[in-house]
């Protein structure tokens, strides 16, 4: 079965370029802002999201996180932060704020396939 993935980033040419990484090797779902992304996890079940962390208007992608973790059904979803913060102390900040993992923007679609797969590798055992 192939694992189904939100992905929440409000660029559009971001989200289209990590949709074009992930498409072929996953099941994916878009959303543009917290908002869309509350609804679509709270209404489908995914193997993991993908969370920008600076979202625009509205809530951010720490706040997000914690409201999708809200539902008894999400909280043990897998979120990874995707974000432009890269300064010393940004990774911990996020892991602590109960994300699974962090990649920093710009990345290659290697890097995001490998750190995708060893997740999903990890949560297997």
């Amino acid at each position: 079965m192939t694992p189904k993935i939100l992905l929440v980033e409000d660029d559009p040419i971001n989200r289209d370029v990590i949709n074009w990484y992930l498409k072929s090797l996953f099941d994916v779902s878009l959303a543009e802002n917290g908002s869309e992304a509350l609804e679509l996890a709270n209404n489908t079940r995914f193997d993991l999201i993908l969370m920008d962390i600076n979202l625009g208007k509205g809530m951010n992608g720490i706040e997000t996180a914690k409201k999708i973790r809200e539902n008894e059904q999400n909280t043990d979803i897998p979120i990874v932060a995707l974000t432009a913060y890269a300064m010393k102390g940004d990774k911990e900040n996020f892991l602590a704020s109960g994300f699974i993992d962090y990649l920093s923007k710009p990345f290659l679609k290697e890097e995001l396939i490998t750190l995708i797969n060893n997740l999903f590798k990890t949560l297997e055992q």
